[in-house]
């Protein structure tokens, strides 16, 4: 991809960088293929892995004439398993499952939770892991331990995300676990740091004393978000429509509605509008999209979305590099559309 090329597309393609893609090779073929901003999860990888990943993404920019961003996403307050023997298992359908609230001996079918449960759940409701690839019915339960059973089963690996039933509201403040990330983010240099699950906006206040040097982002994954949008775009650098969260927190089909309220309401506000996940689910595995996702993309640019996030189909997939490419060229295409639809538009006038 030439630099001319990245000049004058406006929308920024953001690639999350996980174990399968922080080789210095992948990154500089990353850049290459039209990488504007990389994203680091505070969730996943250690902190030896991340600065080795900006020290090479600074490097391979300045030598392709790149200008590309780094992005700090912090875990917030979304609950998340802990850790697993050997960090990963198979969870079968009808298999016994055990939640703890605290930290407890590892095995392969006993985990925890890092931030516990505020209201113990009702026997028969569901526990969603991992954006509901997988789901256990709660059998029984109290205040330190779930009993559960597997009613969809698949893989699962440590820190993978938790919903709990109940859609409890999200306190104010920062974890001391944010506090320390924000602050190791703002070592690395990050230009862009990302809060999840947030729905207040006093926590920019907090993160600005601790990184006011770098764009704040808050993402919208719950209905306390959803309720809070005026005000968290008057406090925000940016929203991000985290849409897989955001699904299991709302009805699905009330997502697209939110994010066109979010990139609508950015766009006139004078704010950045972020749009992520599942935009090219398929690639990880499949070496092109399907048609629903290029049409998801294209829409997502026409109604003003300023940066698209690509989360599993880099940090993780089998094709990163054909990802953003492919991601790139779907943008390219709709911006020239948005440009002839305009000249249309004048020329009838």
């Amino acid at each position: 991809m030439s630099t001319a090329t990245a000049a004058v597309r406006r929308t920024r393609i953001v690639a999350t960088i996980g174990a399968a893609n922080a080789d210095p090779a992948c990154l500089a073929a990353l850049i290459r293929a039209g990488v504007d901003v990389v994203r680091l999860s505070m969730v996943n990888g250690s902190r030896e892995r991340h600065l080795a990943t900006v020290r090479t993404v600074r490097a391979e920019a300045d030598r392709q004439g790149r200008t590309v961003s780094v992005l700090a996403d912090l875990q917030g307050r979304k609950n998340r398993i802990g850790r697993l023997r050997d960090g990963a298992a198979r969870w079968e359908p009808g298999e016994k499952v055990v939640l703890a609230a605290a930290p407890g001996d590892l095995d392969s079918h006993r985990t925890w939770l890092i931030h516990g449960w505020r209201a113990v759940p009702q026997a028969g409701s569901h526990v969603l892991i991992d954006d509901g690839a997988v789901v256990l019915r709660v059998e029984e339960a109290d205040d330190s331990t779930m009993t559960c059973t597997v009613t969809q089963g698949g893989p699962v690996t440590d820190g993978r995300g938790v919903t709990l039933p109940g859609r409890q509201p999200i306190p104010v403040g920062l974890t001391p676990r944010d506090r320390d990330d924000a602050a190791f983010a703002r070592h690395l240099g990050a230009d862009m740091i990302a809060l999840s699950f947030t729905a207040h906006p006093s926590d920019r206040e907090a993160l600005h004393r601790i990184a006011p040097e770098a764009a704040l982002i808050a993402k919208i994954e719950h209905p306390d978000a959803v309720r809070a949008l005026p005000p968290l775009i008057d406090a925000f650098d940016g929203l991000m429509v985290a849409r897989g969260d955001l699904a299991l927190e709302i009805p699905f089909e009330d997502v697209p509605v939110v994010q066109k309220q979010v990139t609508a309401s950015c766009a006139a506000r004078g704010r950045s509008s972020m749009v992520a996940t599942q935009l090219l689910h398929s690639m990880r595995t499949a070496a092109s999209p399907t048609r629903a996702e290029v049409a998801d993309i294209f829409n997502a640019l026409l109604d003003g979305a300023d940066y698209l996030v690509l989360a599993g189909e880099t940090g993780f997939g089998r094709r990163p590099v054909d990802v953003v490419d492919v991601c790139r060229r779907v943008i390219e295409r709709a911006e020239r559309h948005r440009t002839e639809q305009m000249e249309r538009e004048t020329h009838a006038r």
